[in-house]
């Protein structure tokens, strides 16, 4: 029997929206950590950015449209930089690993 999670990684649109929350999520989860380390407030990223501190406050939330070049000049503003890798994403390990188990069949027992 499979799992929710199983059913759902089976939906071809379900894992397209997962991988596009899951970078958007990534992204704003360094800019806070940058932040964070940096003691930088949303109002002190907001006036280097020459944004209103909603505006910050929206992007970090994942409610902004956070393109790579806003990303590119929120990172600069923060004194760092970004290095993208792209990867097979999770599932697809996962898929392969049942797969190799032994004594596993096509419905995963």
């Amino acid at each position: 029997m499979k799992t929710q999670h199983e059913i759902l990684m089976e939906d071809r649109e379900f894992r397209r929206l997962l991988t596009i929350e899951a970078l958007v999520t990534e992204a704003s989860e360094m800019i806070a950590r940058l932040m964070a380390e940096q003691d930088v407030s949303k109002a002190d990223l907001a006036r280097k950015l020459n944004k209103s501190r909603a505006w910050v406050t929206q992007l970090l939330s994942g409610k902004a449209n956070m393109t790579v070049r806003t990303l590119g000049e929120v990172v600069y503003a923060l004194g760092a930089e970004v290095k993208l890798n792209a990867q097979p994403p999770g599932w697809k390990h996962e898929r392969r690993r049942h797969r190799a188990e032994p004594g596993r069949n096509r419905t995963g027992v």
